[in-house]
């Protein structure tokens, strides 16, 4: 009985941690984002190649993040029950 809460609250803590993970990327993601707007004469193009790729990127681990975090929450769910 005692193992099974300890198991629950280890997936509790996972699927928070990973929703925090995916928030904070989209997050950076953002600030990243309106580094590209803002003009800025002494940015190369190889530097906003480079800022792009880097939000490509957040974006793809915000997903990766996400995703993981709801198969915490089905597996959460399943073991509840």
């Amino acid at each position: 009985m005692d193992n099974d809460n300890n198991h629950i609250k280890l997936l509790k803590d996972k699927v928070t941690d990973y929703k925090r993970f995916a928030f904070i990327l989209l997050a950076l993601t953002t600030f990243m984002f309106v580094g590209l707007l803002v003009p800025n004469e002494d940015a190369t193009q190889i530097q906003h190649i480079l800022l792009i790729g880097l939000s490509i990127c957040a974006i793809l681990c915000a997903a990766l993040f996400h995703r993981k975090a709801m198969k915490f929450q089905e597996q959460l769910y399943s073991d509840e029950q």
